[in-house]
């Protein structure tokens, strides 16, 4: 009976150290870094253009003379953003952006315009993005978000042309975003999305459809 106990005891020790040792190795091992952590910070370097579907027949109706109803726009970007990760998937973002941005909003089909300010303006901006994106867990490649850009015109790019204001007024837009991040762990790198920005003028609104290319992300800081 007692030499059973000892060996119940001996094997009863040699199961702890094992399970011991096994638990100790498990907590050595440290989780797969994912591509983004909470506290994250980046910045990075964007450009960007985007245009209204029908842009192609303005240009082939201009040929005929005449400027057919519609709403159109041709946009610009290009500048700096600034991303936080308040966790590995949930990213808040913001910047300053150079925002060259032509629209034109007719109600009615037009042979001549006496005053372009009546139909159409041409502001560079000073443009602040307000962001959102996710990184979708489990598909952190796949990126997508929402915002808004608050856009400041600061010239207007046709002003030379016999004097005419085209600055016009300060204008919102909402970009909405889906496309690919390219940023590796633990360092930098790129981010390509598709980008659709319906915009708020005072004469209407209009929506390019574009591309935003962060040429590079720099992460300036990392847990």
């Amino acid at each position: 009976m007692k030499n059973m106990t000892k060996k119940g005891l001996l094997a009863l020790v040699l199961a702890s150290a094992l399970a011991g040792g096994v638990f100790a190795r498990e907590g050595d091992e440290k989780p797969a870094a994912g591509k983004h952590q909470s506290f994250d910070m980046l910045i990075g370097l964007n450009f960007g253009v985007g245009v209204t579907p029908n842009m192609g027949d303005l240009y082939s109706s201009i040929s005929d003379g005449r400027i057919p109803k519609g709403n159109y726009a041709m946009i610009y970007d290009f500048g700096l953003t600034y991303d936080f990760y308040l966790f590995n998937w949930l990213s808040l973002n913001t910047g300053l952006l150079f925002h060259p941005d032509i629209y034109l909003i007719l109600n009615q089909d037009l042979r001549d315009s006496d005053n372009f300010t009546d139909i159409a303006a041409s502001p560079v901006c000073l443009t602040i993005p307000l962001a959102a994106h996710v990184n979708v867990p489990k598909v952190e490649w796949l990126y997508a978000g929402i915002g808004l850009n608050l856009n400041f015109p600061i010239a207007g790019m046709f002003d030379g042309l016999a004097g005419i204001d085209t600055k016009g007024d300060f204008f919102v837009g909402l970009p909405i975003d889906i496309g690919f991040d390219f940023v590796r762990p633990g360092r930098g790198g790129g981010r390509f999305f598709v980008r659709i920005t319906p915009e708020f003028h005072e004469k209407g609104s209009v929506a390019p459809i574009g591309f935003i290319w962060q040429i590079y992300n720099w992460k300036i800081y990392s847990k």
